[in-house]
């Protein structure tokens, strides 16, 4: 290979004789003189072969090839959108094993704002089959002021807002229901609500109230439906339904209630953010900041807790489980 590089660097015919006695001279200066550099032309770096003998020479003579790495190719980072979190949520959810067991069990800190500048939270739990369950004690209460204005007001006032506190109790044979706009709720209704994105849609409709804006109202809804024992399916076509609203609002940088990070979306209308895991699709918060609801009328027996501005539920543990002693 040595006697090949020096007879291209003597283009003339030689004899052995004088090859032989040239050849240690000729190394010398093989290794000794810089050749000009010649430029690379488009067709080096497109052939394989030729740049495989370029390499070839860098080898014997490193001064006389500099090697240029080619500029790196710059990726589009994926812009995040409302839309696009939420069908990516939607995948999510048909992609994840359904989840079975006997008691639905949730674990949520509710916050609340009685008065401006007060917030009162506190954390309930229940289990429930459809027919009997356990309702966990209201704990962890807690209650923080904007400044010593507001707690002096909210004293004045009979400190209101507090949760009722007691022990865990068991109830058999009470129907509880969640009221979702003109429908009242209850778990066996939830396990049935359509996967079908048509059906589904017709089922939103029939539950809003008259008058009432649709996104806003698919928002109001989502929290309950998509912290329930509704089907995996289900929820992602609730998702996608969330997903084609317009004037959706997406905070990459978002934390829930208790500092969990999450993305948050808020609808048109500002009153309904959601914060989502963007690793599991699930629902970690729901936050209120639309107009003080007004009580109205229920059947016996029921009974509905307005929405209150400032309202806020983070949801600490949903899905199935055993009954706790």
């Amino acid at each position: 290979m040595i006697d090949d590089l020096v007879r291209s660097l003597r283009p003339d015919d030689v004899t052995e004789e004088s090859y032989q006695a040239r050849r240690a001279d000729d190394l010398r200066k093989a290794f000794a003189v810089r050749p000009e550099r010649r430029r690379r032309t488009p067709l080096l770096a497109a052939s394989g072969l030729l740049a495989a003998a370029a390499a070839a020479f860098v080898v014997f003579a490193p001064s006389t090839t500099v090697a240029h790495r080619p500029a790196p190719v710059p990726v589009d980072t994926p812009v995040l959108t409302a839309r696009s979190v939420l069908l990516a949520g939607a995948e999510t959810l048909e992609r994840a094993p359904a989840e079975t067991g006997t008691y639905w069990h949730e674990k949520v800190r509710t916050f609340t704002s009685p008065l401006d500048g007060v917030v009162v939270a506190s954390t309930g739990e229940t289990w429930y089959d459809g027919r009997d369950g356990k309702i966990g004690a209201t704990r962890d209460v807690q209650t923080t002021f904007a400044d010593e204005r507001a707690e002096k007001a909210w004293r004045a006032k009979g400190r209101p807002g507090l949760p009722k506190t007691g022990a865990a109790r068991s109830f058999t044979g009470l129907v509880l229901a969640v009221g979702i706009g003109t429908k009242q709720v209850r778990q066996d209704d939830v396990k049935k609500l359509p996967a079908d994105r048509a059906a589904l849609q017709k089922w939103l409709d029939e539950a809003r109230p008259s008058g009432q804006d649709a996104g806003s109202f698919t928002f109001a809804a989502a929290r309950h439906i998509l912290t329930s024992p509704a089907s995996n399916t289900t929820r992602a076509t609730l998702l996608r339904i969330l997903a084609d609203q317009r004037g959706l609002r997406l905070d990459e940088n978002a934390t829930d209630p208790i500092g969990r990070p999450g993305l948050s979306i808020t609808d048109a209308t500002g009153d309904h953010t959601l914060v989502v895991d963007p690793a599991t699709a699930k629902l970690l918060a729901y936050v209120y900041n639309g107009e003080d609801e007004q009580p109205v009328d229920t059947p016996p027996g029921t009974m509905m807790i307005p929405a209150q501005k400032g309202t806020a539920y983070a949801y600490l543990e949903t899905g199935w489980a055993d009954l706790p002693r």
